[in-house]
C-alpha cells in the first residue's frame, strides 16, 4: 500500500534484506558544530564554493521492503554537516511518523551523492535517524552503510560538507542560494537563486520561526540547502510555494514530474512566480545537530498533541491489568467505573482496561493489540500524552452493539522499537454469539489464506487532530483513478462502495479483492479529498492495512 516513486533508479540494488541496515558502525568522532559567524557577503558564489555546496547536497529516498527488496516511496533532500556523514533534513523526509503519518515511515532511508552536476545522484548510503522533531520539521540523520549494507567506519568517509552559519544573522535583502532535488528538476542537482524577502513568527518560535524567500522551491527540494553568500548553510528549504502568513500561490500541477505519462493531482506543483518560500532556520537545528553528535537522546521541546514526537524512553512498562465495570456504557460512548470485572454479559457495548504505567515519554508511540480467541481484531496507535507515570484505561468499541461473544485480551507495545510492554489477562464475553454475530463494527481480521484484504483508520483534521465523523471512504471500480471519477462528475457507476466513519472518525472496509487494482478515496463536507490511485496487494501481502488520513480545509 506503499507509493512506488521512482523504482527504476534503485533496480540495481537487488536485494537488500532490512535486517542487514542494523549492523552497527563505529561512532564518529564527536566535534561539536558551531555557526559561523560572519557579515554576511553579498557576492555571488564563487565556482569553487558552489561546487562544494552541490557536492555536499544528498539526495534521500524513503525505502520499503517488498518481497524483501527495498523499493523508494518518496524523495527528498539533506546537507551534508560534516565529513563523517551527519547529514541535515526535514522530518518528514527522515521519519513522517514524527508528523503524525505513522503508515508513511519507511523501512530505512537512502542517501544518494552527486559524482557529476549532469548526471542523477548515484545511490551509495543507508543512514539512520539520529534526531528528529515533528513540531520544528528538521531531523539529523547519519550515514551508517554502504548501499549493499555493508557497515561503515563514519570516520573514514571524508565527505564534502557545508559549515554552518548563523541565521540570525540573516538580513532582508540578502542573497540566498538554494540547492536540492526538486521533482520539477528531474534526478540532476538543482541550484535556484533570490533574496531574503523577510521573516515569519510562528507560536513557540517567535519572530524568526521561518526565512521568507523569493527563491524557488518545490517538491523533492525539502530538507535542503539554503546557503548564505559565504556558502553556510543557514536554513532548511521546507514550505514549498507558501509562507506562514499567505495561503499558496502560484504553485501548479503542469508537467508529468513522476513520469506516469500523465498531468494530474498527483504530480508535484510546478510554481510559477509570485510566491513566497518558506526556509526553517538552521539555528533551530541546533539542538538536534548537537544531541545527534554526543548520541544524547534529542526531545522536542515543542507541544505537539496528538502526533509522535519521541522515540521513547526505553524504561517503558506496564503492569496490574484489570478489566473495568462498564455497566453505564452508551452507544455513543463506553463509560467505565472504578470497579472491576471478571466477566462481562451479553449486553456488554465495549471492553475496557486498566494498568498502571511508568518511564513513558510524551509524545512516543503507543500501540494497542486486542484479540477475540486469540486470533487479532482490532489494533490502536496514538502518540501518548499523559506524563511518565500513573494509572491508564482504554476500551475496546463495537459500534454501539453488543460485544461479541469470546475471550478477550490485549496487548501493549511502545515507542519507535515497538517494545512490548505487557499483556492483560483473558476475560469473557458471555452469550450465544461464536464472535460473528452482532460483530456491527468490530474489526474482524481475514484468515491469512483469504482472497481479500482489510482497510482501516482513523479520518481526521490535519490541522486540530480532531476525528471526522460521517466522512466518506469510497473504493472506486476496479482500474478507475481519481481524475477518471472526476471527469465523470462523480458518477456512482463508477464506485464499488463506500462507507461514513463513525462517531469517531474510524472506519473498516473488508472484502477487498487481492491481485487487483482499486482506488481509496477519502471525503468529508468542507475539506478537500484526499485519494490513493492504483493500490494493490498481492497474495503475500498481509491481510489488513491501517491507512489513517487527515483531510485539509
Amino acid at each position: 500500500m506503499k507509493p512506488t516513486f521512482n523504482k527504476h533508479l534503485w533496480a540495481f540494488i537487488s536485494i537488500l534484506a532490512i535486517v542487514t541496515l542494523a549492523c552497527k558502525a563505529a561512532s564518529p568522532a564527536v566535534e561539536p558544530l558551531t555557526p559561523v559567524d560572519e557579515p554576511v557577503s553579498d557576492a555571488q558564489l564563487s565556482s569553487a564554493t558552489r561546487a562544494n555546496l552541490i557536492a555536499a547536497t544528498v539526495q534521500i529516498f524513503g525505502l520499503f521492503d517488498e518481497n524483501g527488496e527495498l523499493v523508494p516511496g518518496y524523495v527528498g533532500s539533506g546537507t551534508i554537516l560534516t565529513p563523517t556523514g551527519l547529514i541535515l533534513t526535514n522530518a518528514h523526509v527522515a521519519s513522517p511518523a514524527s508528523q503524525g503519518e505513522p503508515e508513511s515511515e519507511p523501512d530505512a532511508l537512502g542517501v544518494a551523492m552527486i559524482v557529476s552536476e549532469d548526471k542523477p545522484a548515484v545511490p551509495s548510503y543507508t543512514a539512520k535517524v539520529l534526531a528528529v522533531d515533528g513540531f520544528l520539521d528538521l531531523a539529523v540523520i547519519q550515514i551508517t552503510a554502504n548501499i549493499n549494507g555493508t557497515a561503515i567506519d563514519p570516520n573514514s568517509l571524508n565527505l564534502p560538507y557545508v559549515q554552518l552559519g548563523n541565521s540570525d544573522s540573516v538580513h532582508v535583502g540578502d542573497n540566498i542560494n538554494i540547492f536540492g532535488f526538486p521533482a520539477i528538476g528531474g534526478n540532476t542537482i538543482t541550484f535556484t537563486k533570490g533574496t531574503v524577502s523577510g521573516f515569519s513568527a510562528e507560536d513557540q518560535l517567535g519572530d524568526r520561526a521561518w526565512i521568507k524567500t523569493d527563491a524557488t522551491i518545490s517538491g523533492g527540494n525539502s530538507g535542503g540547502l539554503a546557503a548564505d553568500g559565504n556558502g553556510h548553510i543557514i536554513g532548511v528549504p521546507t514550505i514549498a510555494s507558501a509562507s506562514r502568513d499567505t495561503e499558496t500561490s502560484d504553485c501548479r500541477q503542469v508537467q508529468d514530474t513522476n513520469g506516469d505519462g500523465t498531468v494530474d493531482q498527483n504530480d508535484s506543483c510546478v510554481p510559477i512566480g509570485g510566491f513566497l518560500n518558506g526556509i526553517r532556520p538552521v539555528n533551530l537545528a541546533l539542538p538536534l545537530i548537537q544531541a545527534a553528535q554526543s548520541g544524547r537522546q534529542y526531545t522536542s521541546t515543542y507541544a505537539q498533541s496528538g502526533v509522535v514526537s519521541n522515540p521513547g524512553s526505553g524504561n517503558e512498562s506496564v503492569s496490574g491489568f484489570v478489566w473495568l465495570d462498564t455497566t453505564g456504557s452508551t452507544a455513543d460512548k463506553c463509560d467505565w467505573a472504578d470497579s472491576t470485572v471478571n466477566s462481562y454479559g451479553d449486553s456488554t457495548l465495549c471492553l475496557a482496561a486498566g494498568f498502571e504505567y511508568s518511564g513513558m515519554a510524551d509524545g512516543e508511540l503507543l500501540v494497542e493489540h486486542w484479540f477475540l480467541n486469540n486470533e487479532q481484531v482490532a489494533e490502536y496507535s496514538y502518540a501518548w500524552e499523559w506524563g511518565e507515570s500513573g494509572l491508564f484505561a482504554t476500551y475496546l468499541p463495537n459500534d454501539g452493539n453488543p460485544m461479541p461473544a469470546g475471550t478477550y485480551k490485549v496487548e501493549i507495545f511502545a515507542g519507535d522499537a515497538m517494545t512490548p510492554l505487557g499483556s492483560s489477562t483473558n476475560v469473557t464475553v458471555s452469550g450465544s454469539s461464536s464472535g460473528n454475530s452482532g460483530n456491527g463494527g468490530l474489526p474482524k481480521q481475514p484468515a491469512s489464506n483469504s482472497d481479500t484484504i482489510t482497510v482501516y483508520g482513523l479520518i481526521y483534521d490535519s490541522a486540530t487532530n480532531s476525528a471526522i465523523p460521517g466522512a466518506y471512504v469510497f473504493i472506486l471500480t476496479p482500474g478507475t483513478t481519481y481524475d477518471e471519477w472526476e471527469a465523470a462528475d462523480f458518477a456512482d457507476s463508477y464506485v464499488n462502495t463506500f462507507l461514513e466513519t463513525d462517531a469517531s472518525g474510524k472506519y473498516t472496509i473488508s472484502d477487498i479483492p487481492r491481485n487487483t487494482e482499486f482506488t481509496l478515496v477519502f471525503a468529508a463536507q468542507g475539506y478537500y479529498d484526499s485519494y490513493a490511485d492504483n493500490q494493490y496487494a498481492g497474495s503475500n501481502d498481509p491481510d489488513s492495512y491501517e491507512i489513517n488520513v487527515g483531510l485539509s480545509q
